[in-house]
């Protein structure tokens, strides 16, 4: 019975959305967080969720194990409303079409690589090993530290690597990076609201930085910049010879800093 009732809720909305989004589908702000992991995309989506008539929204149907691709029935449910939502997506023809078809505003947000790797040893560590980029159990968390961080850097990170050129090779968004958050939050939302065209003054994007700080139960992962520069060897030589792959990429900030920081 509920299967059925599911059922029948999808159909209304993608018929409710067919029939009404011609209309009222394009006036609304759709945003996009396509973000790497360990990026700082939850908090900044809590930001912009504060923005006025802004509200976190889920397109996919699941996490964990799962690619978060796109879900066309939930992207039809939420198509007349404003929202934001981040997800861990590639770039793909197929999102492309939903980036058309839905008026998504999509934006990319990343982080060194370097200090993506000791983030998500942590992660590991502390939270769950669930991921898409990675099958683990939980025996992989009696290595050593040394062993994790060169186990994530060769198994993980070309995840990563594939998340950045699929965007990158594109040129289907606008990059952002954790770096220039973290050194002003302000200003970065504001270059972003401006890019995306989503009209709001700075007062207003500014209120909606401390309401989102405010939120006890909101975690950001703000880390240090340059937490990278101690990671071992064997993970450092990994991330070199990775990055040697794409040497197109080679001076472009996330590769820069990166290797600025395995060169330490």
């Amino acid at each position: 019975m509920a299967k059925r009732n599911n059922r029948l809720l999808n159909i209304f909305y993608i018929s409710k959305d067919a029939t009404l989004s011609p209309l009222l589908g394009k006036q609304k702000n759709h945003l996009f967080i396509a973000c790497a992991p360990k990026s700082a995309s939850t908090f900044i989506s809590h930001v912009f969720a504060e923005l006025p008539g802004m509200k976190r929204r889920s397109l996919v149907p699941g996490w964990g194990e799962r690619e978060q691709e796109l879900c066309a029935i939930r992207l039809s449910r939420y198509n007349l409303t404003h929202y934001v939502a981040q997800h861990h997506t590639k770039y793909s023809d197929t999102l492309e079409k939903y980036i058309k078809q839905y008026n998504l505003k999509p934006i990319v947000l990343v982080r060194n690589l370097a200090d993506t790797v000791v983030s998500i040893c942590d992660h590991l560590r502390t939270e769950t090993i669930k991921s898409p980029m990675v099958a683990m159990d939980r025996k992989h968390m009696e290595l050593d530290d040394s062993t994790l961080q060169e186990m994530i850097a060769r198994l993980s990170i070309p995840w990563f690597l594939s998340f950045y050129g699929s965007w990158r090779y594109s040129g289907a968004a606008p990059i952002y990076h954790y770096d220039d958050y973290t050194t002003e939050p302000l200003n970065f939302i504001m270059k972003v609201a401006k890019d995306l065209n989503i009209g709001q003054n700075s007062e207003t994007i500014e209120q909606a930085i401390k309401k989102a700080q405010s939120k006890g139960s909101l975690r950001f992962n703000i880390g240090k910049p340059g937490r990278g520069a101690y990671l071992s060897q064997p993970a450092k030589d990994s991330l070199a010879r990775l990055l040697d792959f794409y040497p197109e990429f080679r001076d472009d900030p996330l590769f820069v800093s990166t290797r600025n920081s395995i060169c330490q």
